[in-house]
C-alpha cells in the first residue's frame, strides 16, 4: 500500500485546498497520513485558547474521518509564529516524517506560489521543500537512524496553494466534492472565524453580505458549496475536463528538469511497485 503524507499548517487547510484528491487518493486504497504543523489556538471567534485548541483538534478528527485519513500526526507549534521558528528546526521534523512513513507522494504548499500572506504556509512550505534533499543524507540528523530508520526520498511532490504557478495536475473531484464539503463544514470554529474575517473586511468596506450573517448564525455548508463549486468548475476549466466535473489543481514535480532522462534510462527493480503513472511525467 502507498502512503500519501499530507502537510498542513493548520487543520482546516486540507479540507480547504486538496480535500477531494486526499479523498481520491483514500478511495483508491492510499494510505493517508495528515499532519498539522501548528495547534490553531487562536483561530476561532468568542472562544478562549485553551477551547479554541481543543474544538480545532476535535474538528479536525472528525474532517479527517470523512476523507478517509487514516492517521493525524500534530507537531504542535504555536499558530501564526512560525516566522519567528528556527527553519531548521521546522525542517528536522519534516526530514524526521519523511523518513518514519516513506511517502510516495507528499502535499505541501508551494514555496513559489504567488499572494500567499500566510507566513505560517510560507514557512512550511520551505522547511518541506527543503527536507525532500535533506532527507537523502546520512550525514542530516543521524540520530533517527537509531529509530532504525534511513534515508529516504519522496518520489512526488504535490504543490497546492492560492494561485499555484504553471499547474499540471487537474484531478477531478466531482464524486468527491460532497465529502469534501462535509469535511470543511466540520472545521465550524475556523470556518467561522474566516467568515467573520471577511464579514469585518466588508462592513469597512460599507456594505454587509447576508449569506455570512446567515452562516455565522447556522449552517456553514451551503456557503461552502458555493465556494467549492465555484473554485472547483474554474480548476475542471482550466484542466480541460468535460463540462460539469469538478477539479483541484496542483504542481506535480517528480524528477524536474530530470525526468525525461531518468525515464529514459529507468528499468524495473524487480519486486518493487509500478510506478504510478501521470499526465506529462510520463514519456
Amino acid at each position: 500500500m502507498r502512503t500519501v503524507l499530507a502537510i498542513c499548517p493548520h487543520a482546516d487547510d486540507a479540507a480547504a485546498f486538496f480535500g477531494g484528491t486526499l479523498t481520491r487518493f483514500a478511495d483508491e486504497g492510499w494510505h493517508t497520513v495528515l499532519v498539522r504543523v501548528t495547534d490553531d489556538a487562536k483561530d476561532s471567534v468568542g472562544l478562549n485558547e485553551a477551547e479554541t485548541r481543543d474544538r480545532n483538534t476535535k474538528e479536525l478528527a472528525a474532517a479527517a474521518a470523512i476523507m478517509g485519513v487514516a492517521e493525524i500526526v500534530d507537531l504542535g507549534f504555536p499558530t501564526d509564529t512560525l516566522a519567528d521558528v528556527s527553519k531548521v528546526a521546522l525542517r528536522e521534523r519534516m526530514v524526521y516524517l519523511f523518513r518514519k512513513h516513506r511517502p510516495y507522494a507528499v502535499f505541501s504548499f508551494d514555496p513559489f506560489g504567488r499572494f500567499e500572506g500566510n507566513l505560517d504556509h510560507v514557512v512550511t512550505a520551505q522547511a518541506v521543500e527543503e527536507a525532500y534533499w535533506v532527507a537523502c543524507f546520512d550525514l542530516h540528523h543521524p540520530e533517527h537512524f537509531a529509530e532504525g530508520l534511513h534515508p529516504f526520498s519522496v518520489c512526488e511532490r504535490w504543490y497546492y496553494g492560492r494561485d499555484i504557478a504553471e499547474p499540471n495536475q487537474f484531478i477531478d473531484i466531482t464524486e468527491q466534492c460532497d465529502r469534501k464539503v462535509a469535511a470543511f463544514a466540520a472545521h465550524k470554529a475556523m470556518v467561522r472565524n474566516i467568515i467573520h474575517q471577511y464579514r469585518l473586511q466588508a462592513e469597512s468596506w460599507g456594505r454587509r453580505v447576508p449569506a455570512f450573517d446567515a452562516a455565522m448564525e447556522g449552517d456553514t455548508t451551503p456557503l461552502l458549496q458555493m465556494w467549492v463549486q465555484a473554485q472547483g468548475s474554474a480548476c475542471a476549466r482550466e484542466g480541460a475536463l468535460p463540462e460539469g466535473r469538478l477539479a483541484e489543481a496542483f504542481r506535480l514535480v517528480r524528477f524536474g528538469a530530470m525526468e525525461e532522462l531518468i525515464q529514459s534510462m529507468s528499468e524495473p527493480i524487480p519486486g518493487a511497485e509500478a510506478p504510478v503513472p501521470r499526465p506529462g511525467l510520463d514519456y
